[in-house]
């Protein structure tokens, strides 16, 4: 079986996948537990947050299964930018085993996903960053 050309090579022939998973996991045990902690340049020379900030600090109360605060720190993290990431480590074990042709979709459908996600990250920045309510309950 192929795809695109391509024989399928089968899931133990994985060498990308799982060092990308593992850098992953160890990236967000040190960034969730405080190990390496990661300042914010951008709040720091503005004092607004940015589409990130409180990231590291979901991750470690996802970490302690404490999923209302993760929301807290940042929905957004939790709601979008974590799913993609998973979603994103399939495609490409789907992509390296030979089960895929690519691991971003092409075309129109990956142009239209990569500018969801920008305008996604940029609403979620704007709206994070309002002084008034409802949308200061969301600044960490």
């Amino acid at each position: 079986m192929s795809v695109a050309g391509t024989a399928v090579r089968g899931w133990r022939s994985l060498r990308v996948t799982p060092a990308l998973l593992g850098f992953a996991l160890g990236t967000g045990l040190a960034l969730g537990t405080g190990l390496l902690p990661v300042p914010c340049w951008f709040r720091m020379l503005t004092g607004l947050d940015c589409p990130f900030c409180g990231g590291s600090r979901a991750i470690g109360a996802l970490l302690h299964a404490d999923l209302p605060a993760a929301l807290r720190f940042n929905a957004f993290a939790v709601l979008v930018m974590l799913p993609f990431i998973g979603a994103l480590l399939v495609a490409t074990a789907r992509w390296e085993a030979g089960r895929a042709a690519r691991v971003w979709p092409a075309g129109r459908t990956g142009r239209i996903a990569a500018a969801a996600l920008v305008a996604a990250t940029i609403a979620w920045w704007v709206l994070r960053d309002l002084p008034f309510p409802p949308f200061a309950a969301l600044r960490v």
